[in-house]
Protein backbone atom coordinates (compact mmCIF):
# COMPACT_ATOMS: atom_id res chain seq x y z
CA UNK A 1 0.00 0.00 0.00
CA UNK A 2 1.53 3.23 -1.12
CA UNK A 3 0.55 6.83 0.97
CA UNK A 4 -2.25 7.92 -1.50
CA UNK A 5 -3.89 4.84 -0.91
CA UNK A 6 -3.62 4.74 2.92
CA UNK A 7 -5.47 8.12 3.42
CA UNK A 8 -8.00 6.85 1.92
CA UNK A 9 -8.31 3.89 3.58
CA UNK A 10 -10.18 3.77 7.57
CA UNK A 11 -7.83 1.17 8.36
CA UNK A 12 -4.53 3.59 8.94
CA UNK A 13 -4.77 7.05 11.02
CA UNK A 14 -2.28 8.69 9.12
CA UNK A 15 -1.59 11.36 12.46
CA UNK A 16 -1.27 8.75 14.88
CA UNK A 17 1.67 7.45 12.36
CA UNK A 18 3.60 10.85 12.91
CA UNK A 19 3.44 10.70 16.75
CA UNK A 20 6.76 8.00 16.25
CA UNK A 21 10.15 8.91 16.80
CA UNK A 22 13.13 7.60 15.84
CA UNK A 23 17.08 7.86 16.46
CA UNK A 24 19.48 6.33 14.82
CA UNK A 25 23.18 5.50 15.30
CA UNK A 26 25.88 5.07 12.57
CA UNK A 27 27.32 1.66 13.19
CA UNK A 28 30.28 -0.58 11.91
CA UNK A 29 30.31 -1.60 8.02
CA UNK A 30 27.87 0.76 7.00
CA UNK A 31 25.02 -0.53 9.61
CA UNK A 32 22.38 2.05 10.94
CA UNK A 33 20.95 1.51 14.19
CA UNK A 34 17.73 2.34 15.05
CA UNK A 35 15.48 3.20 17.95
CA UNK A 36 11.77 3.63 16.95
CA UNK A 37 8.91 4.23 19.43
CA UNK A 38 5.48 4.81 18.58
CA UNK A 39 2.32 4.95 20.75
CA UNK A 40 0.02 2.16 20.43
CA UNK A 41 -2.80 3.37 22.67
CA UNK A 42 -3.50 5.15 25.92
CA UNK A 43 -0.72 4.17 28.19
CA UNK A 44 0.86 1.73 25.53
CA UNK A 45 4.16 2.79 24.02
CA UNK A 46 6.29 0.24 21.83
CA UNK A 47 9.70 0.53 20.93
CA UNK A 48 12.20 -1.47 18.64
CA UNK A 49 15.51 -1.37 17.94
CA UNK A 50 16.49 -2.47 14.58
CA UNK A 51 19.65 -2.48 12.32
CA UNK A 52 19.41 -0.96 8.82
CA UNK A 53 21.46 -1.67 5.70
CA UNK A 54 22.16 -0.44 2.50
CA UNK A 55 22.90 -4.06 1.22
CA UNK A 56 20.73 -6.37 2.87
CA UNK A 57 17.56 -4.73 4.49
CA UNK A 58 18.01 -5.33 8.07
CA UNK A 59 17.45 -7.36 11.09
CA UNK A 60 14.67 -6.73 14.30
CA UNK A 61 17.32 -6.77 17.26
CA UNK A 62 14.20 -5.97 20.17
CA UNK A 63 10.72 -5.35 21.02
CA UNK A 64 8.69 -4.39 23.33
CA UNK A 65 6.06 -2.36 25.01
CA UNK A 66 5.99 0.11 28.01
CA UNK A 67 3.43 2.22 30.29
CA UNK A 68 4.62 5.67 29.18
CA UNK A 69 7.24 7.37 26.33
CA UNK A 70 9.72 8.18 28.85
CA UNK A 71 10.07 4.23 30.09
CA UNK A 72 9.68 3.54 26.34
CA UNK A 73 13.20 5.62 25.78
CA UNK A 74 15.16 4.54 28.31
CA UNK A 75 14.31 0.91 27.43
CA UNK A 76 14.92 1.49 23.61
CA UNK A 77 18.42 3.86 25.31
CA UNK A 78 19.27 0.32 26.89
CA UNK A 79 19.21 -2.13 24.32
CA UNK A 80 20.88 0.58 22.06
CA UNK A 81 23.79 0.60 24.88
CA UNK A 82 23.93 -3.23 24.81
CA UNK A 83 24.14 -3.16 21.09
CA UNK A 84 27.07 -0.49 20.81
CA UNK A 85 28.99 -2.27 24.00
CA UNK A 86 32.08 -4.71 23.30
CA UNK A 87 30.71 -7.91 25.01
CA UNK A 88 34.34 -9.11 26.22
CA UNK A 89 34.92 -5.94 28.19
Amino acid sequence: MNVAEATHTTEFNLPQWSAAEFLDIPYADGLLLRALICRLGAGKWQWSVMTISAHDGGELISVGTEKTVGQARLTAASELDKCIRDPLN
